[in-house]
């Protein structure tokens, strides 16, 4: 893959976020010139800027619902790329708070590319979600909104410009996943939350989303949804998974863990889908990522590119990750955050 990062200005809002200090730490190591952290977390800011000691790194809080935060941005740098991760992600606290959702989600993006295009930025990617696909909670609806206010700005930009989606899975291990608030509620000793066990979620780690983001920036020509060719897992194995093994390496009885079934929530899906039946048609496939094009006619842009014939991307169509894997998924976790195991010696990747 050739390096269209060396060199370059690039803004990720949202990052302080899992994906977006990964997207920094990547994009650093690829010899961007300057590299823009802005979010609304003072906090994390301080912690990044500890954590990374590059000259290049430029933390500034901000918020994406107040533009005036976020034009000084244009004004000092001339920004090349923007990726947009900023978002409100957490399913049910959108549900309750479906107003601050429209505000971060929407309008927030529409800030943000009101801003690209006004100051010319010749690429834009917005990361969303599969729950924007038949979207049936707030969330998904609102990064459905995302998703097509990004792409309808190819029409209203310069010639130069191009704006795309990055489409994920659920992120394994990134902040208010379910493995995070699963192993906390073990910790605190706390009852485990399980909707069903029979729900399946598309998975990706971070490097692999992150991997899929810089991609979908080398082959974005404008107005692309990419997607990571994913697996999926079962909510049922990853239970299973923490109860038979998690909790006897954290000292714990699993006698003594109180599980609670408790039916889907309001806006949770059984299964979820990554590509709608209207999509299907422009579906194609880029290296190891499928891509949905804005229309036929525009195969001619891209070198190597196949035409995809495929009915049906749900989570439950895909091949499943084993117990094992998610074991290891798992113990990523655990070790990256120095969770006091009290058989920790004992643990391997094996």
């Amino acid at each position: 893959m050739k390096n269209i990062i060396a060199g370059k200005t690039v803004l990720i809002t949202g990052g302080t976020g899992s994906i977006g200090s990964e997207i920094a730490k990547q994009i650093l190591s690829e010899k961007a010139e300057n590299v823009i952290i802005f979010s609304r977390d003072e906090i994390k800011q301080f912690s990044i800027r500890n954590k990374i000691a590059d000259t290049r790194l430029h933390t500034i809080v901000g918020d994406i619902r107040d533009i005036r935060t976020i034009e000084p941005i244009f004004n000092k740098y001339d920004v090349d790329i923007i990726y947009h991760a900023a978002a409100m992600k957490h399913v049910v606290m959108c549900e309750e708070f479906p107003m601050e959702a429209v505000k971060t989600n929407i309008l927030g993006t529409q800030n943000i590319i009101d801003l690209a295009v006004k100051y010319g930025t010749p690429k834009m990617i917005t990361i969303t979600t599969d729950k924007a696909v038949y979207p049936v909670n707030v969330m998904g609806a609102s990064k459905f909104i995302s998703e097509r206010i990004t792409l309808n700005a190819n029409t209203t930009s310069k010639t130069n410009q191009k704006f795309a989606c990055v489409r994920f899975g659920n992120v394994a291990n990134s902040r208010g996943s379910v493995i995070p608030i699963l192993i906390e509620n073990l910790i605190n000793r706390k009852t485990l939350l399980i909707s069903e066990l029979d729900v399946t979620r598309f998975l990706m780690e971070i490097p692999d989303a992150v991997n899929l983001i810089i991609k979908a920036t080398e082959f974005v020509q404008g107005g692309e949804i990419f997607i990571l060719k994913m697996r999926a897992f079962k909510l049922g194995d990853l239970h299973d998974v923490m109860l038979n093994r998690i909790v006897p390496m954290l000292g714990m009885k699993k006698e003594d863990i109180e599980v609670n079934i408790s039916g889907l929530v309001t806006g949770e899906k059984l299964h979820e889908s990554l590509i709608s039946d209207s999509e299907y048609s422009r579906l194609y496939k880029i290296d190891d990522m499928f891509v949905i094009l804005p229309d036929h006619s525009s195969t001619d842009k891209y070198s190597e590119i196949g035409k995809v014939e495929l009915h049906s991307y749900k989570s439950v169509d895909v091949k499943l990750i084993s117990a094992l894997e998610l074991e290891k998924i798992v113990l990523k976790y655990l070790k990256c955050h120095q969770f006091p195991l009290l058989k920790m010696a004992k643990i391997t990747e094996s």
